[in-house]
């Protein structure tokens, strides 16, 4: 399996809201009915004390994750009309992305309900040995539910989008699901200590699974 994830902004003449609205409908409609996809979801960035000044200053809207069975199929979607469809009405609300295909694995699979977070690791090279012990501290921390590893396999425009790129190097990704914000607030620290506050950014997320 293979994910194709991007990293979203707004455009800047458009409120949140706007952008959050359209990115589920019209935009997430046209998405899932791209051929092949075996799972489509789209993890809003909500607001939280616990986002911290990187993510802040980084100014992420949201993640969407389309998942194929492979390379071949993601790149039968990516050549569909659809993706023409898709393309053309992204540029009505996004400012700037950025693209990577990945390798996920669901180490711990989470329940309904719940908190999620989305950690980047900003920086290049991608870095597999922070992969493996970043999901090892995690999985440790009371109060956690899911864990989701991305294995980073490139990093990539995506062929025929006008969207802007955004430069933003991303060595790992993980995605850590808590049992409720109580859980969440007493492991914060834990998962970003201070001295990886300027290159681990911290986003909480609300999930919609299409496909």
């Amino acid at each position: 399996m293979i994910a194709a994830i991007s990293m979203m902004r707004r455009r800047a003449d458009i409120s949140v809201a706007q952008f959050r609205r359209h990115w589920l409908d019209p935009h997430g409609v046209l998405t899932a009915g791209l051929p092949g996809v075996r799972h489509y979801i789209q993890s809003h960035v909500v607001e939280s004390p616990h986002n911290n000044a990187l993510a802040r200053e980084l100014d992420l809207m949201g993640f969407p994750e389309l998942w194929f069975e492979s390379y071949d199929d993601r790149s039968i979607a990516y050549k569909s009309p659809r993706i023409a469809e898709c393309n053309i009405d992204s540029e009505q609300f996004v400012g700037a992305v950025k693209r990577i295909v990945a390798e996920p694995t669901i180490v711990k699979a989470a329940p309904k309900g719940g908190v999620k977070i989305f950690i980047l690791n900003i920086g290049e090279p991608v870095d597999q040995a922070w992969a493996d012990a970043y999901q090892e501290r995690v999985l440790k921390l009371l109060g956690v539910t899911g864990y989701v590893r991305q294995v980073i396999l490139e990093q990539a425009r995506a062929p025929n989008s006008k969207i802007p790129e955004l430069v933003l190097p991303i060595a790992g990704i993980a995605e850590v699901s808590f049992e409720n914000e109580l859980a969440l607030a007493r492991n914060v620290t834990a998962l970003v200590t201070a001295d990886e506050a300027t290159r681990l950014a911290l986003y909480v997320v609300e999930d919609y699974v299409l496909v």
